[in-house]
């Protein structure tokens, strides 16, 4: 029985989803959605930090879409941060809105611990021509 961390389970989740992006848009590089989610992937923390978890997903949620480019990195990073929370039924934002003050610290903390990862490896996993 091998004991796995948090932060371990976050890094495979997190390498594990980034990958799936590089694969997917293997020949997406530059602005396209490749490059916009990478981007996305950095800027994400400061709009949490700034503005709330609540409005930097309402944000997203406004600009996802199923287009090239930014809309669909919006919609990358949504999946994303549900994957992170476990939100099963029901939008990411619905949920986050009807949470306690102690649930919503929660969530945010538990987004902004795992962002890291994704951080990272948007950079080191994530082939986008500057």
């Amino acid at each position: 029985m091998s004991l796995v961390t948090r932060a371990q389970e976050d890094m495979e989740l997190a390498l594990k989803l980034v990958s799936q992006v590089e694969e997917d848009f293997k020949d997406n590089k530059g602005t396209g959605t490749k490059g916009r989610y990478q981007a996305l992937c950095q800027e994400f923390p400061v709009m949490v930090r700034t503005s709330g978890l609540c409005q930097a997903i309402a944000f997203s949620e406004a600009k996802k879409g199923d287009e090239e480019g930014l809309p669909r990195a919006h919609k990358l990073l949504l999946n994303h941060v549900e994957k992170i929370l476990g939100s099963g039924n029901g939008s990411i934002l619905e949920k986050i809105r009807k949470a306690s003050a102690i649930e919503y610290m929660h969530m945010t903390r538990r987004v902004l611990d795992s962002w890291v990862y994704f951080k990272r490896f948007s950079k080191s996993v994530l082939t986008v021509e500057d």
